[in-house]
């Protein structure tokens, strides 16, 4: 295959699952089940990555590696015990 018969397709993160549970932590912060100081805590994050994100200053799709992982890690352990759901 040729360089220019290359079409390189747009990868949409918004629908991956691990997008999806990272968003699913971030609106239970935004609906207030939850403290940024709990889960910062937890994950072992700071507590200012989080508070952009539920403020709205900083986007999911630009949160460091570190943050995300942290983010999904925490969902995985936590999301029974709040009654997280992602579809």
């Amino acid at each position: 295959m040729l360089w220019k018969e290359y079409k390189m397709e747009k990868l949409d993160i918004t629908t991956m699952s691990d997008y999806k549970k990272v968003e699913a932590v971030i609106q239970l912060l935004i609906d207030g089940v939850l403290t940024s100081y709990r889960v910062a805590t937890d994950a072992n994050i700071s507590k200012m990555s989080i508070l952009t994100l539920v403020k709205g200053s900083s986007k999911i799709k630009n949160i460091t590696y570190q943050t995300a992982i942290a983010l999904i890690n925490w969902y995985e352990e936590n999301h029974e015990k709040y009654g997280i759901t992602i579809q």
